[in-house]
Formats: C-alpha cells, structure tokens, sequence
C-alpha cells in the first residue's frame, strides 16, 4: 500500500506534467496585454528527479507461535440420584360383581292337542288283467331261388410219361412209364339254387296285460289338532348385582436418593509451540522519476498581478 508522502508526490507529479507552458499563456490577462505577450516573457522547463517511495509486498514466512490442543481425561465424580424401589402392599377393595341366578316362572300358552276321528275314504287301484288281442307279426322265411352262376371244371386227364429205372449203364434194362395229370380249366355257367329270406306279415294271438281302474273304499284316521290353553313352569337366568370385597396387591414406587460414582472423560486444554505459514505484508523500497516544474514568476504592470508557474 502506499504511503501518504508517495501519494503526496505522485499527485504533484501529476500537476505539473498536465500544467503545459501553453495553458500557463492561456491565463494571461486578457485586458492588458494578449497572450503571446505573456508566452514570451514565461517559458518554463520541466525537469526529472529521482524519489525513493515504499511499495507494499506480501510474503509467506514459518513463525513459531502456540496452538491450543485438547487430550481427553477420564475422571470420576459423585452425583445423588433417585432410585425407585418398588413396595407391595395389600389393599381390601369392595366391588360390585353381576352373579347368575336361576329362577322358574308360570307362563301359560296355547297348545295343539290331537283328536283322531274314523273316516271312509274311496280310492282307485289298478287291478292287472290278461286280455287276448289278434296282431301281426313280421317273419324272416327262407324261399329257395335258382341263379346262374359261372364255375371253372378241371377236364384234364392221365397222361403216361417214360421214366429210367435200374443202372443206366445196361442197355437190355426193361422201360418204366407213370402216370401224371395234366389239367385242363373250363369255365361253364351252371344253374345253382339259394335260399333267400324273405320278409313276411303274418296273424298271430297275443297275450297283453291291461291295469284296469277299480274303485274301493277303506276306513282311515285322521288327526286334527286343537288349540287348548295351557301352563308351563319355565327357567331362566338373570344377572343379580352382588357386592363383594376383594384383596388385591398393589405395588407402589418409593423414591430413595442414593450417592452413586459415575466415570466421566473431559478435554483438557493445553498450549503446543509449533511452526506455521503466516502471510506478512513487507514494505519494499522502490525509486521512481518523478518531473518537476521550476519556479517562475510574470509580472503584470497593468493589471499589477503576478502569476507563478510552479
């Protein structure tokens, strides 16, 4: 950061190089004389010098410095707490119980009461009878049909064929002939006769049973029923309110204070020499130019002024 003297000497700087001869002649009096008049007696000259002001830097430097640390002890203490110790004790308590009671009442109601009386009553049965009926009747008979059919006739017949007999080496030896059969197939149309069934309608006597209706008569009883008034004892059970009383055991709670060591850990603090990064700001000196206006002095004799330069 800068310091006010370097900020002092940089607005002054500042001044002078913005304050040109040009604009100093400007500001001569306009009713006495014009301002080249002015610009010809005035002509500074700005000139350098070197200054030495303190600029601001930062930097990270080690420096020893204590840090608070923490270790955990453990430690005892004695604290009063209240212990609750349960005390059973009996209490007599009445209440009131609903008991069943049985009890017996006369109600009266109407009862059905049956009376039997005799009655003829008639009915019809079916009574089997066998009755004799003319129908007809379907039979399978056999009639004989003649048919020409084609058959096939072996007319072959017994033909005698030479054969060798004895050693073939003698010739005087005698011949020997036998008999085979050569077929011969005809086929001829002959008349043949069948038996055909043939369906026939025929009378016949049937035996069929017939249920004919019949009507009889038979006594029965029969039971009516009548409305009698009547008594009756019935029971029933009610719930009677009884007082009873009862022993119960009631358990209550009884505070006690009781001195008991509970174990505890607590941070101790305590202080730690170590080396840590600190950033530091260090003023560093630096030389600078800075311009500088000498001093000069126009007089005015007819206004009776005098302006200065620096």
């Amino acid at each position: 950061m800068l310091t006010q003297a370097c900020r002092s000497a940089l607005l002054v700087a500042a001044g002078l190089a913005a304050l040109s001869p040009a604009t100093l002649v400007a500001d001569g009096c306009a009713t006495c004389e014009p301002a080249a008049a002015v610009a010809a007696t005035c002509k500074p000259e700005i000139q350098y010098v070197e200054k030495t002001i303190m600029c601001p830097q930062w930097v990270t430097e080690m420096r020893r410095c204590l840090v608070t640390e923490y270790r955990r002890e453990p430690r005892e203490c004695t604290v009063t707490v209240c212990k609750r110790i349960p005390e059973t004790k009996a209490v007599q308590r009445t209440c009131c119980v609903m008991v069943r009671e049985v009890r017996t009442r006369t109600e009266e109601y109407m009862a059905c009461k049956p009376v039997y009386r005799e009655e003829t009553r008639e009915y019809t049965v079916m009574v089997p009878t066998v009755e004799t009926r003319q129908g007809t009747r379907t039979v399978c008979k056999w009639v004989p049909e003649k048919q020409k059919q084609i058959v096939c006739e072996d007319q072959g017949q017994w033909v005698e064929q030479p054969c060798q007999c004895g050693c073939c080496c003698d010739p005087c030896a005698p011949a020997c002939v036998r008999w085979c059969w050569v077929p011969k197939i005809v086929q001829k149309e002959v008349e043949v006769t069948c038996m055909k069934a043939v369906m026939v309608e025929e009378p016949c006597t049937v035996q069929v049973t017939v249920c004919k209706p019949v009507k009889k008569t038979c006594k029965v009883q029969v039971c009516e029923y009548q409305q009698v008034p009547a008594t009756r004892q019935v029971r029933y059970t009610v719930c009677v309110p009884k007082e009873v009383t009862k022993t119960e055991y009631v358990t209550t709670w009884r505070c006690e204070q009781v001195q008991e060591t509970r174990r505890y850990t607590v941070c101790v603090p305590y202080q730690v020499e170590k080396e840590v990064p600190v950033r530091v700001c260090k003023m560093v000196p630096k030389t600078i130019r800075v311009p500088v206006c000498p001093t000069c002095c126009c007089e005015v004799t007819c206004c009776k002024t005098r302006r200065c330069c620096l």
